[in-house]
Order: C-alpha cells, then sequence, then structure tokens
C-alpha cells in the first residue's frame, strides 16, 4: 500500500520476518512459533526441550559483570505480546506491528559480549532499556509459582520504541482474527426469540 500526500510520499509493504543477523537465522529455522506461553504453563515437560521465540516487550532488567570472560550478564523480564511474523517494510526501515495483548511474563538470563572494552553494565541496561522489543530465542527451562516463564536463552534481538508499534492491530495467536485497536469486537448473532 503506497500513500501520498502532497510531496510526503510513505510506501508500506508486509513481508515475512526477516531475521538480520547469521545466528538469528540459525535460531528461527529451529523454532517452533505456534508454542505460546500459556501452552508451557499448562504442560512444562511437553515443552521443556522445544526451541520457541517470543515477542517482548522488556518489563526490567538487570546487569552485572560476569567473574568469567569479561561478559555482561543479563537478567531481563519481559511480558508477552502475539507477534505475527510479518514485518512492514517502508521507506526509513522495517517496523513490526506487535498486539497489545499476549500471554503474561517471562524471563531470561542472557549474556552479552563488550563490543567495547569500557562498556559497562549501565550501557548494557541502556541498551535493552524497559520499554524496548526484544525477540528472544530459547527453550522453556521452568515455571516459576507466579506463572512467569524461565527461558535458557539461545539469542535475544532488541528493537527500539520507533522500530515496532502496538497501537494499530490487536489480535491473538496466529488464526485469530485482526483488528484495529479500539475497535470492539463483533457481537455473536443473537438467536431470533419466539
Amino acid at each position: 500500500m503506497c500513500l501520498a500526500a502532497g510531496s510526503l510520499v510513505s510506501c508500506v509493504s508486509n513481508a515475512p520476518y526477516g531475521p538480520v543477523t547469521r545466528p538469528e537465522r540459525t535460531e528461527f529455522r529451529e523454532v517452533r512459533l505456534e508454542v505460546y506461553p500459556e501452552d508451557v504453563r499448562k504442560d512444562p515437560a511437553r515443552y521443556a526441550r522445544m526451541r520457541v521465540a517470543w515477542a517482548g516487550i522488556i518489563a526490567s532488567n538487570d546487569a552485572n559483570d560476569e567473574e568469567y570472560g569479561g561478559k555482561i550478564r543479563m537478567e531481563t523480564l519481559l511480558e508477552h505480546h502475539y507477534f505475527d511474523w510479518e514485518q512492514d517494510e517502508r521507506v526509513g526501515g522495517v517496523r513490526l506491528v506487535i498486539s497489545p495483548r499476549g500471554e503474561g511474563l517471562f524471563r531470561v538470563r542472557w549474556s552479552m559480549n563488550r563490543k567495547d572494552p569500557e562498556a559497562s553494565c549501565e550501557d548494557a541496561m541502556n541498551y535493552a532499556a524497559p520499554g524496548k522489543l526484544a525477540i528472544v530465542y530459547g527453550t522453556p527451562e521452568s515455571v516459576d509459582e507466579d506463572g512467569t516463564i524461565v527461558l535458557r536463552y539461545h539469542y535475544t534481538r532488541i528493537l527500539d520504541v520507533e522500530r515496532f508499534t502496538t497501537n494499530e492491530l490487536d489480535y491473538g495467536r496466529v488464526g485469530e482474527p485482526f483488528r484495529p485497536v479500539g475497535a470492539r469486537p463483533k457481537a455473536a448473532a443473537k438467536p431470533p426469540s419466539h
């Protein structure tokens, strides 16, 4: 779809989600996109060896220097959001349309290599700051008493707030209907009264 208003032209097209790095492409080929957090909560043992990829908005994180290897260790809590694994390709870059809904909290412990030897834990926390979107690849490891799922880390892609939105389409699992955010679901037809 291309829109033109005066001299402003914006072209948007949908395309399948495109992993951006070789490690992410490798992980993406191995995951089960149809597995959701509620599935794992209901039967953790069934999914204990399955690789998943979930979209989550970072709720909080904590960073510390690892004692071995000079890496920065992150503990990140995320709020799951439904993602249809499509991306809007537009002038200025890709943007993901994430549903405002999801299936609760999950967390992951992961390590970051220092590209700059002077990088600090604060730099790492700014990189993965609350409010940003993370595409997290992992294997369900356990479920906390409060229902938070713990994923064993494989890979994480972080997207800044201008690269995604939760304010356009409201949708659930793959196959469920889409509607504009704020639109009311259609009421079921009432049976005729006699």
